[in-house]
């Protein structure tokens, strides 16, 4: 069963199921971190004495995603910045409140400095923890 491991910042939100997805760089060998259908468990703390499971999810599905400085993308499909969307399905800003930032540019920055820019790989959605 894949484990995703997750910061202490987002363990609270991942535990009481705000947070439904996750973006993860695209693994050196290549292989999906998980599809569509598997069952994973989230943690955080992993690899510490103070690790501790936040819940089991079913993934519902997955995506590429690109983070730049000042857009994204999802399966190649820029996603629009809130401040100029009108009846989109979503905006930059909406899915980064979804993955647990405050704003667009506050994620843009926390994938700068963990991850440097551009930021390419998958982001991965999951059902209610249980």
């Amino acid at each position: 069963m894949p484990a995703l491991n997750f910061c202490a910042r987002f363990a609270e939100a991942v535990e009481y199921g705000e947070k439904l997805q996750t973006a993860r760089a695209v693994r050196k060998d290549g292989r999906p971190h998980c599809k569509k259908g598997d069952r994973i468990r989230l943690y955080t703390g992993m690899r510490t004495k103070q690790c501790r499971l936040l819940g089991e999810a079913t993934v519902t599905h997955t995506a590429r995603i690109r983070i730049e400085a000042t857009e994204m993308f999802i399966n190649d499909r820029r996603l629009p910045s809130a401040i100029y969307a009108r009846n989109c399905e979503e905006t930059d800003n909406e899915f980064a409140e979804a993955d647990g930032f405050e704003s667009f540019m506050d994620m843009s920055r926390w994938f700068e400095e963990a991850h440097r820019l551009p930021f390419v790989g998958t982001v991965i959605y999951w059902d209610a923890p249980r």
